[in-house]
């Protein structure tokens, strides 16, 4: 269950509420247009906490792993919808595809549906360029269902309604099945950048009218990544992109390559460098021999020294025997703490691991020594010694043939390890390959590896980097993380949004996970819709979300009706979800919100609002309850369910943001409530009448 901690202390508050009060004011008055506007990115609160992004309307923004782009003065973010309860891997409840427009990327308009809602178990990434041959707009998506893995619509206008094209038919030997971006050069030609399933990105070249392959494309090399992101710079191409893949991870890494062309050649940093006679590699995944497909029978050897982690606390190599794809062959690794005994891990893969067993060394493997190793496969047995003792035997016969190898995993806790003195001999004695690494890498298909510019993308994982053309001076180049903040409702994920820094070298800077300011050129003021009859409320930023009223758990808000009047509406920002942990079918709540509007000793009105009508995704829950109010009164929203399953969640801001009321909790059923200081759920009222 998310739950909602205690306000934090109210220290520095002053501040805080100024910087609020500030944002709201102007996010709230109407400014006229302009030709420029300068606009705050705000992904976190006051204490670093990540904050929701509301729409103009007060729902929250929910268009995740998709992109940003500008099209004419309008800047357009589409995504997937997740508020009907969609989730990876376990149903194929697609909420669609939703697209919002903003004039300065802090006020989005919700624009609807561009794909409807319908059953996709694997519906994600929707990216739209403009054609300005043929004057449609093009939306590409991945969908592992669809007969090409992808499909593609077009529309007239940004907005829709996008219809769809015949199957893309892309070229085989890209193997593409996952995350995508499309990518349009100065010149008007179409480029698709798209991953398989994690363990390549290649980048393929588009028709005219960007609906299907040309034919040429480039396969990077980089590997375990996905979410490609294309972008150009002073004449130089940028790939961004999840550095490791891991499916809605709270932190995945985000690395880059460049290039002169999009078809490559694509280039990162050196995983793999001969250093003093030896072969130092720092991550980059495998690394296979250029010659072996047809090796069979033989034994590969060579000296290893495991190097510390990233983490400085584990060292581990990885070598692999029988293997032609990355991936797909037998796997070693050898790792330890240079305190316990080490341990040897033997693992059949297939892209995954398909079977493996560990084998107790007897004896440290510490971090900077020297082993001499050996593998011999004969047959269907792997036979394996370390300094000259035989420590495992393996039977198994789905690999009969392939290449020698090193791996060195190139995830935020990154592995490097030294090798020296390598040979692989046949079973009749003849040496195939001999390297002491004193030359160069020539014998081997060196890894290539992304250049890091986060090791946890703020706590996300990547999604585009969105190049937002401007009327004067450069680009901007938008970096866009999806913040799934561990969580299996994706309803829930916030963003961090924020502008790409180069070096003079033109390398990119190490994203900050901040706030920003960016000039936009164009682009003016936007604001939020105008409530009619709206007395109070608490306002859109700074607002964080928690689940856990049910059963014996309620919250209230209290608040100060500003005129007299009946109370029209009233809303509350909230939303369900299920209290399960992990990957799993989650149960929601099976009973009603219950809503009340107290005077503080009696209850003035009571409803509820059915399990169905509220989304996983924090929305604005609306009551008519009519009651009159006094000005200056003082009253409370109360919410409760008598739910036996799952939670209802609200929407709340630390820092203040509405002094007319606060916040409490009750955890005995009503009986008592504790104030909660400084804490105010979102919520707003209409008043009508005298």
């Amino acid at each position: 269950m998310r739950t909602i901690p205690p306000p934090r202390s109210r220290r520095g508050r002053g501040l805080a509420l100024a910087a609020i009060l500030a944002l709201l004011l102007g996010a709230l008055a109407a400014v006229p247009a302009q030709a420029a506007t300068t606009t705050p990115i705000t992904n976190t609160g006051p204490d670093g906490e990540q904050t929701v992004r509301f729409d103009t309307g007060g729902d929250a923004v929910d268009a995740h792993d998709g992109a940003i782009a500008r099209f004419g003065d309008t800047y357009y973010l589409y995504g997937t919808s997740y508020d009907c309860g969609y989730q990876w891997q376990v149903n194929t409840t697609f909420c669609g595809f939703k697209v919002y427009s903003s004039p300065d990327l802090a006020h989005w308009t919700d624009r609807g549906h561009v794909v409807e809602p319908r059953s996709c178990k694997f519906c994600f990434r929707p990216h739209t360029v403009h054609d300005k041959a043929t004057g449609k707009y093009v939306m590409w998506v991945n969908d592992q269902e669809a007969a090409d893995r992808f499909r593609v619509y077009t529309a007239d206008r940004p907005t829709g309604p996008f219809t769809e094209q015949p199957v893309p038919d892309l070229p085989a030997g890209t193997h593409c099945t996952a995350d995508l971006d499309v990518f349009v050069d100065d010149d008007g030609t179409g480029y698709l950048a798209c991953s398989n399933a994690g363990w390549h990105i290649a980048v393929i070249k588009l028709t005219p009218d960007y609906l299907r392959a040309a034919g040429p494309y480039d396969v990077t090399g980089v590997t375990r990544v996905e979410a490609p992101s294309i972008f150009k710079r002073n004449g130089t191409y940028y790939l961004t992109m999840s550095d490791p893949n891991c499916g809605y991870c709270t932190g995945t890494g985000t690395s880059y390559l460049t290039a002169p062309s999009p078809l490559g050649p694509w280039k990162g940093r050196d995983a793999w460098t001969a250093e003093d006679g030896a072969l130092t590699a720092r991550g980059g995944l495998y690394g296979l021999s250029q010659q072996g497909e047809d090796w069979s029978d033989y034994t590969f050897s060579f000296d290893v020294a495991p190097l510390p982690t990233a983490s400085g606390t584990a060292a581990q190599a990885g070598f692999s025997v029988r293997m032609n794809q990355d991936d797909h062959g037998y796997l070693f690794l050898l790792a330890g703490s240079g305190t316990a005994d080490g341990k040897l891990s033997v693992l059949r893969r297939a892209g995954s691991t398909t079977a493996s067993h560990v084998v107790a060394l007897g004896k440290p493997i510490v971090a900077g020594e020297w082993h001499h190793v050996s593998v011999t496969a004969s047959g269907s047995t792997l036979t394996t010694s370390i300094d000259g003792v035989q420590v495992d035997s393996y039977t198994d016969a789905t690999y009969r043939a392939g290449k020698v190898g090193f791996r060195e995993w190139n995830g935020a806790n990154l592995e490097s390890a030294r090798f020296d003195n390598v040979r692989v001999t046949s079973a009749d004695g003849r040496e195939l390959l001999a390297d002491d690494f004193s030359g160069d890498l020539a014998k081997w298909v060196v890894p290539t590896a992304g250049t890091s510019i986060t090791e946890n993308s703020c706590g996300g994982q990547p999604a585009q980097v969105a190049t937002l053309p401007q009327r004067h001076g450069d680009p901007i180049h938008l970096y866009f993380s999806d913040l799934w903040d561990g969580h299996t409702n994706e309803a829930l994920a916030n963003y961090q949004w924020e502008p790409l820094t180069f070096g003079a070298d033109g390398s990119i800077a190490p994203v900050r996970c901040g706030n920003a300011t960016v000039r936009l050129d164009p682009g003016h003021p936007g604001r939020q819709r105008t409530v009619p009859g709206l007395d109070q409320g608490s306002g859109v930023a700074g607002f964080r979300t928690g689940c856990d009223v049910a059963g014996n758990v309620r919250r209230e808000q209290s608040f100060t009706a500003g005129r007299g009047g009946r109370l029209d509406s009233l809303s509350v920002t909230a939303f369900k979800d299920g209290t399960e942990q992990g990957r799993v079918e989650r149960t929601p709540p099976s009973e009603p919100l219950t809503v009340e509007v107290t005077d503080g000793t009696r209850t003035l009105w009571s409803g509820s609002v059915p399990a169905e009508q509220i989304g996983w995704s924090a929305r604005n829950v609306t009551v008519h309850p009519g009651v009159r109010v006094r000005p200056g009164a003082h009253y409370t929203v109360r919410i409760s369910s008598t739910t036996t399953t799952g939670c209802y969640g609200v929407a709340y801001n630390d820092h203040d943001p509405y002094r007319g009321g606060t916040s409490a909790v009750s955890r005995d059923g009503g009986a008592t409530f504790a104030p909660e200081p400084g804490r105010d759920l979102k919520f707003l009222t209409t008043v009508r009448g005298a």
